[in-house]
């Protein structure tokens, strides 16, 4: 049968091949095709960056020409929809997209076009603006503040809106942006009305700020432990933002209201100070876990609201006072200085690190300067130090604010790369694949240099740009390879709210080393008991330089493990380290999962 068999199937497959088959598609149609698909399917930012990331010669001129000018309108269209509908934060990131493509596209007609667009229709001043006016016929006055101070030149507004703004700061005690408006006034010479001066001259004792204050308690039932039911209970404090009722937390104290992995019971209260013992009902309204806050609402009317502002002038050695609950005790308020600004403690933005005595409790309270300026939220201390303590700064919980009050999680922007600060510069050491910074050409190596015309040299300026910033909107990013410089235009995507735990599922288990533990390595060898490497790059300061990994030291891997329960990365290696002679020896290393190095 053998001797058959091979004329048969010579007979057959040239009976199979057609002279009429038709072509395989080219790299240059395929890519055609996912652009245009991008365009169809409403994501034609998203073609941009397909677009702005081609290579001279990888589509002839005039289909590029022709797609490009497809996104655009896409994009002109999606702006339009968006204004038209009254959805503000998309018109804006739509905005943004457009300007982006006029100072940095490829095509000479598309800044003309914007200008001729900016000048007869919106530009961003009066789109925040607009936003902040939606918010306040909602009655929402704090995300109104919020998002009229942002406006480039909300003092050019009308008088009539400037004094209506100042009077609803008034009202909600923010203190800041009565101060804003007021200098607004003044530089275009118009008379301050004295229900503003009069709130400006007058100080709020920081003691009366307590009434301000509340005790957060999360009833999770009972818990049984060695055989015998115990109450579980979270408690922490919280401080009033709104006179509706609204205020702030952390999100790790209300975090079983909305964690869906938490499936026991849960209830959610607030004890004001001036009745402790009395429980209020209380129910989350949006949460941000990577900045580690809530925003909570009962139903009361509190006595005294504090305003989030964007302080920046956050010294070692100036005074802060911290209140809150400390083991439910309402009403309490300890002071001490900020020991130090600028730590990397949470997976976005700084911390300021205080000495004023925190305790379990106190998470979620109010830090004031001397003035009485919110200048933070106690998040976090170190149990077996004294008085080693943190807090957000306020400066980076205002970026959210609108988002809180819109509800569930809050979403940010990213590129989807881990850098490294260096020299004045972001170096590149991990790209998650199909992120912006992927499909941009960003590499392991890469310095990025500035994100929208501003300069980052470190990863607080890079993440606050990002914060700025609404999904989907189009940002110029720069960085050099090699002594060269490059630039793309990326299309920021959705930040998951564990990047480790997205490159785990979308990468090699190797490639996270750079991010988790400082290292890139390279397979050299492998068998069916085991695979080996050697280290490429270490980068300073991480968990690898510190355990004094060297480049070229060999390794083989014996387990990565990654256990999401506890938070931690646990890497154990059998290393022939140069700098101990190469003898070989075992070493584990361990990460938090929640690192805090991407953008």
């Amino acid at each position: 049968m053998a001797l058959f068999a091979l004329p048969l199937v010579l007979f057959v497959g040239c009976a199979t091949a057609p002279d009429s088959a038709e072509p395989l598609p080219t790299r240059q149609d395929v890519v055609e095709r996912t652009i245009r698909e991008r365009i169809e399917r409403g994501e034609s930012s998203r073609a941009i960056q397909r677009l702005s990331g081609l290579e001279e010669d990888a589509l002839p001129n005039e289909s590029f020409t022709a797609l490009w000018s497809e996104a655009v309108a896409g994009i002109e269209q999606e702006f339009d929809r968006h204004v038209s509908e009254g959805n503000w934060e998309r018109a804006v990131a739509a905005y943004r997209s457009l300007r982006t493509i006029a100072e940095h596209g490829r095509q000479k007609d598309d800044a003309s076009a914007f200008e001729e667009r900016e000048a007869s229709d919106w530009d961003l001043n009066e789109l925040y603006i607009a936003w902040a006016n939606s918010y306040r016929e909602e009655g929402n006055e704090v995300a109104a503040l919020n998002l009229f101070l942002k406006a480039p030149r909300f003092g050019e507004s009308p008088e009539d809106d400037l004094i209506e703004y100042g009077r609803l700061a008034v009202e909600q005690n923010h203190r800041f942006a009565v101060e804003s408006v007021i200098t607004a006034l003044e530089k275009r010479e118009v008379e301050v009305p004295e229900s503003l001066t009069d709130y400006v001259s007058s100080r709020t004792e920081i003691s009366d700020m307590l009434v301000g204050t509340a005790t957060v308690e999360v009833d999770r039932g009972i818990r049984i432990r060695d055989g015998v039911g115990q109450r579980d209970q979270v408690m922490g404090s919280g401080f009033f933002i709104d006179k509706r009722g609204y205020l702030v937390t952390n999100y790790h104290v209300i975090r079983s209201e909305v964690d869906p992995k938490h499936d026991g019971y849960s209830r959610l209260y607030i004890r004001l100070s001036e009745n402790p013992s009395q429980r209020i009902p209380a129910r989350v309204v949006g949460y941000d876990r990577a900045l580690d806050v809530a925003l909570v609402k009962a139903e009361v009317e509190p006595q005294y609201v504090f305003s989030l502002t964007d302080v920046r002038e956050l010294r070692p050695g100036a005074t802060v006072y911290a209140m809150g609950s400390p083991g439910g005790l309402s009403s309490s308020i300890s002071s001490g200085i900020i020991s130090a600004t600028g730590r990397r403690y949470l997976q976005l933005g700084e911390a300021m690190q205080i000495d004023a005595g925190l305790n379990p409790g106190n998470s979620g309270g109010p830090i004031v300067d001397e003035s009485g300026q919110l200048v933070g939220v106690a998040f976090a201390g170190i149990p077996q130090f004294e008085n080693v303590n943190f807090a957000v700064p306020s400066l980076w919980i205002q970026h959210v604010v609108p988002q809180l009050y819109q509800g569930n999680a809050v979403r940010h922007s990213w590129l989807g790369a881990s850098v490294h600060e260096r020299r004045g510069a972001l170096e590149v050491k991990y790209v998650l694949p199909n992120s912006p910074a992927h499909e941009a050409g960003l590499r392991v190596g890469d310095s990025i240099t500035a994100i929208d015309g501003s300069e980052v040299g470190t990863l607080a300026e890079a993440q606050e740009l990002m914060l700025e910033r609404q999904r989907g909107s189009l940002v110029r990013v720069d960085w050099t390879r090699d002594g060269s410089e490059r630039h793309g235009l990326l299309a920021l995507a959705e930040r998951p709210h564990n990047p480790v735990l997205e490159a785990v599922d979308k990468d090699v288990k190797t490639a996270v080393l750079a991010p988790l533990f400082g290292m890139t390595v390279r397979e050299i060898s492998r068998s069916i008991f085991r695979t080996n490497y050697t280290i490429e790059r270490v980068f300073s300061g991480g968990i690898a330089d510190e355990t004094g990994l060297s480049p070229q030291d060999p390794f083989t891997l014996q387990d990565l493990v990654i256990d999401e329960e506890r938070g931690v990365a646990i890497l154990r290696i059998s290393i022939r380290q140069r700098k101990a002679g190469f003898i070989t020896r075992g070493i584990q290393l361990a990460s938090l999962l929640e690192i805090d190095n991407f953008i």
